[in-house]
């Protein structure tokens, strides 16, 4: 029941990335992060109904998708022309894609497990 948290978290994440394309780059950061608090919550509710290995692979994700979080406001720090360091929206944009790609990883193989 507690994976039904896992279908609010997904339409953020829609409407943050819809929001970068449209250049409302504060909407995007506080549409991830609300995504990203919904995944932790949803962690955070209910560990020990992970199977063994699960556990370390949502702390990872977790992990990643924390620091993308922060080159995100170095990346908005730059867009609004508070910083002088162009590599960081690249990095940010970087590191997001590949935190995407293993959220969507981890979430087939969490909802494609074996519930016996």
């Amino acid at each position: 029941m507690l994976d039904l948290l896992l279908i609010p978290a997904v339409l953020l994440v829609a409407l943050a990335l819809r929001a970068v394309r449209r250049g409302a780059h504060r909407t995007h950061g506080y549409l991830m992060t609300a995504a990203f608090t919904t995944v932790a919550l949803r962690m955070w509710l209910r560990p020990r109904a992970f199977p063994s290995g699960y556990l370390e692979v949502v702390v990872g994700v977790l992990g990643l998708a924390g620091l993308t979080m922060i080159l995100g406001r170095g990346a908005l720090a730059w867009r609004e022309g508070r910083t002088r360091n162009p590599r960081i929206p690249r990095l940010h944009r970087a590191l997001g894609t590949l935190t995407l790609t293993t959220f969507t990883l981890a979430l087939v193989f969490w909802l494609l497990r074996d519930r016996t």
